[in-house]
Parts: structure tokens; C-alpha cells; sequence
């Protein structure tokens, strides 16, 4: 007999009602499950930190600009005592030095710039490859007389050099400067 009440014992249903709140315990993540949310954060965290920095030092340290355009060359240090060849998008040329220069303008000072001279004949003789000679100018002595400086914008230079002392426009600047007389530079 004992056994027939096992039975039935297992077979009862007692009907008991578990409250809203329990019922939904099971879906709720257990402790473990919650740091693991926690590690996922800081481990993203510590990601976008990294490459924030890695692209800090890229922006800083190339030519490369990953946060907004810093001027194609500003960031560059220029020795201000050296003369540098501006060339321009108009095809001009300009030689100089750089005294200032920040993300949208270079300041050029001490300024030459060549001009050809016309030969005084103007059909050069048979067999002979005559070609106009160049000379070094002076920005200043033009008829509409501007300053010994430039203020040029950034967009409008397509490259910069910087020239040796050996060089022979080097050379004719220093020329000019001892004899204060335009200097030929071919």
C-alpha cells in the first residue's frame, strides 16, 4: 500500500501559483553575466582610446590628416635663414625666405624673382641657339612699388624648395646684395 501512495503523491497537483516577479527571474542574467557586459565596456573603451591616440600620432608625425585638413605642408619647419624657391600655381616663381607660415598662408620676405631679357636682335642668326638671359629681380622696384614681403595663400603653392648656398640663385641674391645691382643668373 505504501506504494500506491507514492503514486498518487507524485500525481497530486497542488495548483500553487508563483508570483509575476519570479516568473521572470529566469530570464535575468546571473552576477557572471554582468561583468561580462562590464569587461565587453571597458575593453571597447580602451579600443577607441588606442586608436584615437594611434591616430593623434599619425595626424601629428606624417602628411597624413585624419582630423580635418591642416594645410598640405604647415605642419613642416622651414629654416628661416635659408632662401626657398616658392613655385606657385600661376607659374610663378619666387624666391625668398620663409618667415612665417601657418595652415592657410606662407609669408615670404627678402623677395627675387627672375625675368627674361629680350635679346636686342630679334631673329637670332642662323646655327646659333640664343636664349634670352635671365635676371634676378628685386620685388620693391616695380612701378606700382610693393613691399619686400608676401603673405600667400596656401591653395596657390604648389611646391616649396629650399635652395643651397652654392646654387646660382643663391649666388645672385648675395651678388646683389654686396653690388645692389640686378645680377644675371645664366
Amino acid at each position: 500500500m505504501a506504494m500506491d501512495i507514492k503514486t498518487e503523491a507524485k500525481k497530486a497537483d497542488f495548483s500553487l501559483e508563483l508570483p509575476s516577479n519570479a516568473k521572470d527571474a529566469d530570464k535575468r542574467p546571473a552576477k557572471g553575466h554582468a561583468t561580462k557586459g562590464v569587461k565587453t565596456l571597458v575593453t571597447v573603451i580602451i579600443v577607441v582610446v588606442v586608436l584615437v591616440v594611434i591616430g593623434f600620432l599619425v595626424n601629428q608625425y606624417t602628411a597624413i590628416s585624419l582630423f580635418g585638413d591642416k594645410g598640405y605642408s604647415a605642419s613642416l619647419k622651414y629654416n628661416k635663414d635659408a632662401y626657398h624657391a616658392v613655385f606657385l600655381s600661376n607659374d610663378q616663381v619666387y624666391f625668398g625666405k620663409i618667415t612665417d607660415r601657418n595652415d592657410k598662408s606662407t609669408l615670404l620676405e627678402d623677395i627675387y624673382y627672375l625675368q627674361a631679357s629680350n635679346p636686342l636682335q630679334q631673329v637670332p642668326p642662323s646655327g646659333t641657339d640664343q636664349q634670352p638671359q635671365l635676371i634676378l629681380v628685386k620685388l620693391g622696384n616695380e612701378l606700382h612699388g610693393p613691399q619686400d614681403y608676401m603673405n600667400i595663400n596656401n591653395s596657390q603653392i604648389v611646391f616649396i624648395e629650399e635652395l643651397k648656398d652654392s646654387g646660382k640663385v643663391v649666388q645672385a641674391i648675395l651678388q646683389y646684395k654686396i653690388g645692389n645691382t640686378p645680377a644675371a643668373t645664366q
